[in-house]
This record gives structure tokens, sequence and C-alpha cells, in this order.
């Protein structure tokens, strides 16, 4: 199949993806974690390497105490663990730490941290966020611009906003929890994207040197058909590993996997069909001018 030839289905296809996407964050919303809107913070000393299962573990018994699923439970310092629930009442906290001690027989002592943490960073970490996102892109702009052309560095740089806005419409979707581990997810996923698309740029320039006489689009279909392999190679790879870690993490790796798996697969479908046949219909639209003025003059 020729992604430039078909490139109305498959520039349909993101466009329904897109607006349904941002119809989401607009109607439906997001689900924001406790890093976002705050609540209670835990820091126990188990007195031994925490492990998957102490998570797992650790994770339920918080759970039936709050009363909710919501909990980000994270191992720090080998045998520290910090908890996180939404607010919960002083009786509700005792509780909960309580039932953390008798489950792994500690005192007092083992309790590190227990205090109630505010959402006001949320809005400084929401714009550090995008500032670095923002600047992300600017320096992408600007390095495809100089290696490749104009035309280049916006298909990639659209691209990349494609792969980002359709990752947030399923995070709406499925309401999972944003919280710190998914701003990260979201700049590995900007870092991860770019990448399989300038290796579609790279084989566009270096065919536009060897098939000086072909059309835009032949230059396009043959440097996806060359990047293929390699493509969805590397992001098979890389889905296998992020989703074991989906797989058998607990909550807060399950929060920084799920998007990124997401985020590749996106990722890899814009890179061999969206970003190429961008540049090879921007590019002969400027090409029809000039054969029309060529064939006027002759």
């Amino acid at each position: 199949m020729s992604p430039t030839k078909n490139r109305k289905i498959f520039f349909s296809i993101s466009a329904v993806l897109v607006i349904a996407s941002i119809l989401l964050m607009i109607f439906k919303g997001f689900n924001m974690g406790i890093d976002f809107t705050g609540g209670n913070l835990y820091q126990f000393e188990l007195g031994k390497t925490v492990t998957s299962e102490m998570e797992d573990q650790i994770e339920s018994i918080v759970a039936e105490k709050a009363g909710t699923s919501d909990i980000s439970v994270q191992a720090t310092a080998g045998t520290q663990v910090i908890v996180k629930t939404p607010e919960m009442t002083n009786e509700t906290s005792d509780a909960i730490i309580e039932a953390v001690k008798n489950e792994f027989s500690i005192g007092q002592e083992n309790v590190m941290n227990n205090e109630k943490v505010n959402g006001t960073v949320s809005g400084r970490l929401i714009g550090d966020a995008l500032k670095s996102v923002l600047i992300a892109i600017a320096l992408m702009l600007l390095y495809i611009w100089f290696r490749f052309d104009f035309q280049s560095g916006t298909s990639a740089v659209m691209a990349l906003a494609h792969d980002v806005i359709i990752m947030l419409g399923f995070m709406s979707l499925f309401g999972v929890a944003i919280n710190s581990p998914f701003i990260a997810a979201v700049l590995t996923i900007v870092g991860y994207s770019i990448n399989a698309t300038i290796v579609v740029f790279d084989r566009i320039r270096e065919n536009g040197r060897l098939m000086q006489k072909a059309t835009p689009n032949d230059i396009a279909d043959d440097a996806i058909r060359h990047s293929y392999t390699r493509a969805i190679n590397s992001s098979l790879t890389t889905l296998f590993t992020i989703g074991a870690l989906y797989v058998m993490g607990v909550t807060s790796i399950r929060e920084f996997a799920l998007p990124i798996v997401i985020g590749i697969i996106v990722g890899t479908y814009s890179s061999l069909f969206i970003a190429g046949s961008f540049w090879a219909w921007w590019k002969g639209l400027g090409a029809k001018p000039a054969a029309a003025k060529s064939a006027k003059k002759k």
C-alpha cells in the first residue's frame, strides 16, 4: 500500500482520532492524580528490600482501609516505601498506618513521614511540563529545518503533536490517573516519536539526491518502504519491554508505561503514514505551479 496514494484515508483516520481526543479532553477531562489534587503521604521504613510483591501487598492493604483504589505506592531508598492516597480523615489515616505496621511487624519509629499535601504544586508542575514540551518541539523544528528543510521540520512537528494529542485522548477515555510519572511518559514519547520520524526524513533526503527526476510522492513512498522494517522492529522490541512493565508493574509503573505503549503505537503509525505523506503533499503543492510555469514557457 502506497502511503502517499492513500493519504486521504490515513489523514481521515488521524483527523477523526485527533478531533475525538480533543472532544474527550474538553468534555470528559482527565482523572487528575494525587500529585495534582493533593492528599495524604506516608513513608515507611520496612527494614528490608522492597519487592514488587510487597508493593502490591501494601497497595491492597491501604486501598482496603482507605476505601479507594486511587493509591500510589513507590519504593525508595531500597528499604523504604512512599504511599500516596487521596485526603483522609485522621481516623482513616491512623488505621492505614496501623495496618501497614501490623502487616510488616514494624514500630512507630519506622513511620518516617505522615503528612497532608496540597495540590498547589500542580500548576507549577503542569506549567514546567508544557514549557519543556514546547522548548523541545521548537528545538526539534529548528534542528530538522537546518538538517533537512522547512517542510520536513514542520511535518515532523505536526506528526509529533498528532501523537501527543491522541495519547492524551486515550488517557482521558480510560480515566488513567495523571501523576508525575505521566509527565515523564509524555516527554519520553516526544523523544521516541521524533526519532522514528527523522529516520524517514533522512531517507527522503537521500532519495532527493538520488531520484532527482522523481515526484515528491515517489520519493516519500520509497523512503517509507525502506523504513518499514526498522521502524516496526524498533517499536515491537520497545513495546515488549514496556508491555511487560505494564503487566507486572505496580500502579506508579503502569501510569508511566500505558501512555508510552499508546504513544509508541501512534508514533509508529504517524512516522510511516502521516509525516512523509504530509511532506510529499506539501512539496507537491509547490511543484505544480513550477511545472505549470515551465510548460507555459515552452
